[in-house]
């Protein structure tokens, strides 16, 4: 390559970097172990770095003010592949709190790594006003029969009253403080964050999630959560929670029985096509039979052919006649239906 191409790709370079820089939005890059790889001047001027050298190569996680929050945020990334909107405490350079709504979405290589997350940030601490609440706050929610929680923009428990905290089985003195996930089963809990994300941007949303285990059995709740404003800013976020425990049961039982009466139909149609081949199969070994020589050595040979297509024959009439699911274990933890014990 001639000087004059590199000098192009250098222009090129430029004002591509210079396009980023000018934007109206702060944009970043971090790298998977947590260092600000890339980021432009409004990035760097929300978070009060002196310029954008500064701000490359700083930790990230120094700019939250709980480090868990990183670990949520990147978890909830990875399994979904972005996230929208969602509300972040964070801390400047000099420790003044900030909120922060973050759109950030996973960067994958050639063979499907991660090697980046590259967002949006937004300084939203003019929308948001943090928590400052008075004593009888206890008192007012627990004249409410609802069960109700109080929860910050970014999902942490405020608040609760008795009733809340009595579906979630917790003490209500342990609640406060506690991001709301913790009482979620392990795979509902990036929904979760999904659900106050759309909540903070919609204004109001409704989702059903299960409780993490304390039996056997398992626990659903139903949320409505509302944004609740003050003087135009994000205050908390209002949920009410009720048990669906029994309603989800009752839909999953249904759908067993649709789904088990559906395995019935079919195997009861298998049955009978299967019988219509079998049918014409043994009446013509039959009439072979009835043709050949009991000494012929042909006649033995047709004659086991025969027992295997009445073994046919009584397997599809098992599989026409099945009436309960029972199964017994395959290979590998696999399980299959015992059709002897089922038909």
């Amino acid at each position: 390559m001639d000087s004059a191409h590199f000098s192009s790709m250098d222009a090129s370079l430029r004002s591509y970097s210079e396009f980023v820089g000018n934007l109206p939005v702060a944009v970043y890059r971090v790298t998977v172990e947590g260092k600000i790889a890339f980021c432009n001047d409004p990035f760097a001027r929300i978070f009060g770095f002196a310029s954008v050298k500064d701000a490359i190569g700083f930790p990230e996680i120094k700019l939250y003010r709980n480090k868990k929050d990183r670990g949520t945020l990147v978890q909830t990334v990875l399994q979904h592949g972005l996230i929208s909107e969602m509300p972040v405490p964070f801390y400047k350079r000099d420790r003044t709190p900030i909120w922060c709504s973050m759109t950030t979405k996973a960067v994958f290589d050639d063979d499907g790594e991660v090697v980046s997350l590259d967002g949006l940030v937004r300084d939203i601490s003019g929308e948001i006003e943090e928590a400052d609440l008075n004593g009888d706050l206890i008192g007012r929610l627990n004249r409410i029969e609802d069960a109700v929680f109080l929860l910050d923009p970014q999902g942490r428990i405020i608040q609760a009253n008795e009733v809340a905290a009595e579906i979630t089985g917790c003490h209500i003195v342990d609640l406060p403080g506690r991001l709301f996930s913790e009482l979620l089963a392990n795979e509902d809990r990036q929904l979760f964050f999904l659900f106050i994300g759309d909540t903070n941007r919609i204004g109001r949303e409704e989702i059903i999630l299960k409780l993490k285990a304390d039996s056997s059995k398992d626990k659903f709740i139903r949320i409505q959560a509302a944004v609740i404003k003050s003087e135009g800013r994000s205050r908390t976020i209002s949920c009410v929670i009720s048990d669906v425990t029994d309603r989800v049961n009752q839909i999953r039982e249904k759908a067993n029985r649709d789904k088990f009466q559906g395995v019935l139909e079919m195997a009861g149609g298998v049955a009978h096509r299967f019988n219509q081949p079998l049918t014409i199969v043994t009446n013509i070994i039959s009439e072979m039979l009835s043709d050949i020589d009991p000494d012929d050595r042909l006649y033995a040979s047709i004659s086991k052919v025969q027992d295997q297509i009445h073994k046919l024959n009584d397997i599809a009439r098992k599989v026409g006649n099945i009436k309960k699911y029972e199964a017994i274990d395959y290979v590998a933890g696999i399980k299959i239906v015992d059709i002897d014990r089922a038909s």
